[in-house]
């Protein structure tokens, strides 16, 4: 397997950092012609970006591939093709899957966090709802789930996570853990998020460090190795791309 690095954005720059690429809007009932993002990672485990966009309605069919999203400030409806509909603020989370069909109306500048997947086979064949988490319940919300960290240097034997969604795009879950030092090799898919809360310095395995933050995107492409240190409770939205079929 070949060892791949970590891709990183401090919070500065995914807060409030310059987007410089221009993404096309089409097609459009009401707003803007053009998005703005920064690209963080493109690759097999998926497409990784910060992006915004003004106000504006925008009709959008998940034809090629499923979205996750953490929105980071704005206001916005997204309304899905049987009519159910959910408001997102800074710290919703949000994912629109593979056959989703519906409507963006965008009531204050959207800048989001987000990450385009291929979901595997066998695809949908019917329209798939969204799957959505509000604010509330994504910044503090209790996390029933409990999740084994082994292997473990120092630390916690166990973190906790709420599931949004799972399903062939991926899986997608808010995740919280306490301080502790744990190994970890990504040899079957790639893992994308954003960090809430907390402190922690990320090592790649050839000794590349970064330190994590509110705000801070990190993406672990398949094939990274590594270790984590946790210093002070990590709190993040966390997606792990789709298996790839040879490791799966």
């Amino acid at each position: 397997m070949t060892v791949n690095p970590s891709v990183f954005l401090d919070a500065e720059q995914v807060l409030a950092g310059p987007l410089p690429e221009e993404v096309s809007m089409e097609p459009i009932i009401d707003g803007v012609p053009f998005a703005y993002e920064r690209t963080l990672f493109d690759g097999a485990d998926g497409f990784f970006a910060v992006w915004a966009c003004d106000a504006g309605v925008f009709p959008r069919v998940k034809d090629k591939r499923g979205s996750f999203m953490y929105i980071i400030s704005g206001e916005a409806t997204i309304t899905d093709q049987d009519g159910t509909s959910h408001e997102l603020t800074a710290g919703s989370v949000l994912v629109l899957p593979f056959g989703w069909v519906g409507t963006w109306h965008i009531r204050e500048t959207i800048r989001k966090v987000y990450l385009h997947t291929s979901p595997a086979p066998p695809l949908p064949e019917n329209v798939v709802p969204s799957a959505f988490m509000p604010a509330a319940r994504v910044l503090d919300g209790p996390l029933p789930d409990e999740v084994p960290m082994e292997p473990v240097t120092t630390g916690a034997r166990t973190a906790q996570e709420a599931v949004v969604f799972d399903g062939p795009d991926g899986c997608c879950a808010v995740w919280e853990c306490e301080p502790g030092v744990y190994p970890r090799v990504k040899d079957k898919r790639g893992s994308f998020m954003y960090i809430i809360s907390g402190e922690a310095t990320i090592t790649d395995q050839d000794g590349t460090s970064h330190e994590l933050t509110a705000g801070s995107a990190l993406a672990l492409p398949h094939g990274w190795a590594g270790t984590w240190d946790i210093r002070r409770t990590i709190r993040k939205v966390y997606v792990h791309s789709t298996p790839r079929q040879d490791t799966a």
